[in-house]
């Protein structure tokens, strides 16, 4: 029930519950006058009555005092329950409060009270959700910044390492041949190839977070894949990569700038993950599955743990350290991310007791509801 409800039959009650009770009490008082003073007369002058006997103004008197604290009992009754309904609900309301204005996020708020009551509690309730949510948002966004300085600087300094020793190598004469300063050198570009990766990373990961803008277009998906994979066709070729793209041409709207990031860093995993001295390959497919296109990157690399597949688009998260194989575990977060804006999804799947990893990527359709 609502309180202005609640408040007009109160008012009703006020109104109606003394007329009814002094009426009652009226014709009581009257029947007992008359039955015990058969003799009590009332003369009307005009519109007032004139109480000629005594006893009948002792009477008068009585019902006059009787009417007052009727009046009285129901106001003070109707006003005492009007009071306990409000503000009973005022007071939890107000602690609830409390607990908010001390940080105890955890207190749940119970809604309670009549209608416009429950709905302030209620509004209540979700701000605290709501600022619960945004606590635990920056406290994992400040978690993440620590690790983000952490893996970088850590990341940052092994190749700048060895790019300051094989520099003081050639600078000292250690390079004693042409081979070898080519060796030298080509280790150098590598290791220089690896920081402006990791600088790419960063500084894409960094205009996510930002919530940078999307140029969603209509493009063929399939068309698209081959495009970046015969990007990669002289990196695959060195690494002893076959690669192969096949599927439907299915329609679909994307950021090609970003969604070309997505695919390019499966296909370095792809290579980065290779096995060594074994022929490998990389068979892209796009097929239709109802409203969606599904782009899926099988490979014939090392694998994965299945512990691991739920775990690899965790940002930082490196997929057993110990195969000492270089990256900042920046690459599949920024992917998910870029996806997810999309309205898509990405998973990955190990091939069981066959070796590698497929890689699955799900956008709408275009002219999809």
């Amino acid at each position: 029930m609502s309180i202005k409800t609640k408040f007009f039959i109160s008012s009703i009650i006020m109104l109606v519950l003394p007329v009814f009770l002094m009426m009652l009490i009226s014709a009581f008082i009257l029947v007992l006058a008359v039955s015990y003073f058969p003799g009590v007369s009332i003369e009307i002058n005009g519109l007032a009555p004139t109480l000629y006997n005594p006893v009948l103004r002792r009477y008068a008197m009585l019902w006059l005092i009787v009417l007052i604290v009727v009046v009285a009992g129901c106001c003070i009754g109707v006003t005492a329950y009007l009071s306990r309904t409000i503000l009973k609900p005022l007071k939890a309301m107000s602690e609830a409060m409390e607990h908010l204005t001390n940080g105890d996020l955890d207190h749940e708020i119970l809604s309670g009270g009549d209608g416009e009551v429950k709905e302030v509690f209620d509004a209540i309730e979700r701000l605290r959700i709501r600022l619960k949510q945004s606590v635990s948002d920056e406290i994992a966004r400040e978690e993440e910044h620590r690790m983000l300085i952490a893996n970088i600087s850590h990341d940052l300094k092994t190749p700048i390492t060895s790019i300051k020793g094989y520099v003081e190598g050639i600078r000292d004469g250690v390079a004693v041949s042409p081979e070898m300063t080519k060796r030298y050198l080509d280790t150098i570009i590598a290791k220089a190839d690896s920081l402006e990766n990791m600088v790419n990373n960063l500084s894409l990961y960094s205009k996510l977070n930002a919530g940078s803008e999307y140029d969603i277009k209509e493009h063929d998906i399939l068309e698209f894949a081959a495009e970046v994979v015969d990007e990669y066709s002289i990196d695959l070729k060195n690494s002893g990569i076959r690669a192969e793209v096949s599927g439907e041409h299915i329609s679909v709207g994307f950021d090609r700038s970003k969604m070309r990031r997505v695919f390019s860093n499966v296909i370095e995993n792809a290579i980065k993950y290779r096995r060594q001295d074994e022929s490998n390959s990389l068979r892209v497919s796009v097929s239709r599955d109802n409203d969606y296109a599904v782009v899926a990157f099988a490979d014939t690399g090392i694998g994965i743990s299945g512990a691991d597949e739920n775990n690899v688009f965790k940002t930082f998260f490196r997929a057993d350290p110990a195969r000492n194989i270089p990256g900042n575990g920046l690459g599949l977060s920024i992917c998910e991310r870029i996806v997810r804006r999309h309205g898509g999804k990405i998973w990955i799947r190990g091939g069981g007791s066959e070796p590698g990893v497929t890689v699955y990527i799900r956008l709408k359709a275009a002219g999809k509801g």
